[in-house]
């Protein structure tokens, strides 16, 4: 009988207990993970690993935990360059004062800086993947992808003014041109965005939807985000924003609707039946005045549900783990019903779910070999996480991103005992304290 070589890996994460996220959500105690390049190569416990890994390097996790990386899945990274400035009024109001100040200050220049911090911010957190919808996005990209973050973003459309607002017949070519240079791009999901059906005119959404169908990428767009988007959209067209975007022919599998917060009950059913995902952004919702979306209903009825921060202008963080604990919350609490997103499928929703909603369930989300090597590792030694009796109570009610040690994107330590290695954190930090003195002390506008 001949024995099996032992698999060949980069690196060995051993004695960790791994929450898989994979269809049977197993929990492995003692764990071992092998990440060999990009890829998880192995996994099972620590003993068994003994004899069927052989890797270049280990790396001791007794008493850690292995989560699948976070995702974010729907967010304006740069937005961090606002976060405080535009406060306490309601979404019209908002988007009014924001774009002005996006008109003046959204430079390519600036949007890498918040680019930056806001990777940083996510990094330190557990998140390993964010969906990105703003101006300058080339620049985006590059300062995402420079710091070895995973992003979903691609060319944008929108009908307002601002950095990039408006169309132009050569827009098109320029956008196609973009899409097949970057296909290949290991760290980069493309994707055609359409900021809203009230801010697009019929032109642009003729040309976002051949794009995606031409390239097969994600198509994202905000709709039903607030009760005066639905009056707004339903007084122009005669329909709701969702039925707007199902004639259009736009919702399906590849498409991620971030908020969708006013549902009816046959408009959820829509977006089941066609399997279009919806982005769940709880915190933003409520601070804006919003209201609630209806998750368990969308849950119930076999809607993707994801999660995501929305902007830092809004929320006025990128902390998934707050998001996530919100979310477990809000419904129980709006509902009466305490039995409505367990733990555990709340922690779906910021993992499997979320890389399902942005097209890359095959991919990430789970701890699975085969799957990207997109992962975070956690330290429960702290008095807010002690004593552990159920492992997913603590991930969606009492862990903080905080407890966050060690983060591999792509099979990439892009942090190590909480120091971030592909950023200059310090640097980036003293950066938008000096873009921040500037907006601060411009005259009002």
């Amino acid at each position: 009988m001949t024995l099996a070589s032992p698999t060949a890996a980069d690196i060995l994460l051993t004695g960790a207990t791994l929450v898989t996220m994979d269809q049977g959500h197993r929990v492995i105690e003692n764990g071992a993970l092998a990440i060999d390049g990009a890829k998880i190569a192995w996994i099972g416990t620590a003993d068994q690993a003994e004899g069927q890994v052989q890797a270049t390097r280990q790396l001791d996790l007794r008493g850690r935990v292995i989560i699948p990386g976070l995702v974010n899945a729907h967010s304006h990274l740069a937005m961090t360059l606002f976060r405080g400035l535009v406060d306490d009024m309601p979404l019209e109001a908002w988007l009014d004062r924001v774009w002005q100040v996006e008109t003046a200050y959204a430079t390519a220049e600036y949007c890498r800086v918040g680019t930056q911090l806001a990777v940083a911010e996510m990094i330190r957190g557990g998140v390993t993947c964010a969906t990105d919808m703003y101006w300058q996005t080339v620049t985006n990209i590059e300062a995402a992808t420079e710091a070895g973050f995973r992003l979903v973003n691609g060319p944008p459309m929108i009908g307002v003014e601002g950095p990039g607002g408006g169309f132009s017949p050569e827009l098109e070519d320029q956008m196609r041109a973009y899409i097949e240079e970057h296909l290949a791009d290991p760290l980069l999901r493309l994707a055609i965005q359409v900021h809203a059906t009230y801010t697009c005119n019929d032109r642009m959404i003729d040309v976002a939807k051949r794009l995606a169908s031409d390239y097969g990428v994600l198509f994202m767009t905000h709709a039903s985000e607030s009760r005066a988007e639905v009056a707004n959209v339903t007084a122009r067209y005669g329909r709701s924003p969702i039925e707007v975007l199902h004639d259009w022919g736009l919702l399906g599998p590849a498409t991620l609707l971030a908020h969708c917060v006013h549902l009816r009950d046959d408009e959820i059913a829509l977006l089941a039946e066609t399997g279009t995902s919806v982005a769940h952004c709880p915190q933003s919702n409520l601070k804006i005045g919003n209201g609630v979306a209806r998750v368990p209903a969308m849950l119930k009825a076999g809607v993707n549900v994801g999660l995501g921060t929305d902007g830092a202008a809004t929320n006025n963080d990128l902390d998934m783990f707050d998001e996530l604990r919100t979310a477990a919350l809000i419904h129980k609490g709006t509902n009466g019903d305490p039995t409505l997103l367990p733990a555990e499928e709340a922690f779906a929703l910021t993992t499997i779910n979320g890389a399902r909603a942005v097209g890359l369930g095959d991919q990430i989300g789970s701890l699975e070999v085969g799957k990207l090597a997109d992962l975070a590792v956690l330290d429960l030694d702290g008095a807010h996480v002690t004593p552990v009796y159920n492992l997913y109570s603590h991930l969606c009610y009492a862990v903080d991103k905080h407890d966050v040690r060690d983060v591999f994107i792509h099979g990439r330590q892009v942090m190590a005992d909480r120091e971030l290695l592909t950023l200059d954190e310090a640097g980036v930090k003293a950066e938008t304290r000096r873009i921040a003195g500037i907006i601060a002390h411009a005259p009002a506008g």
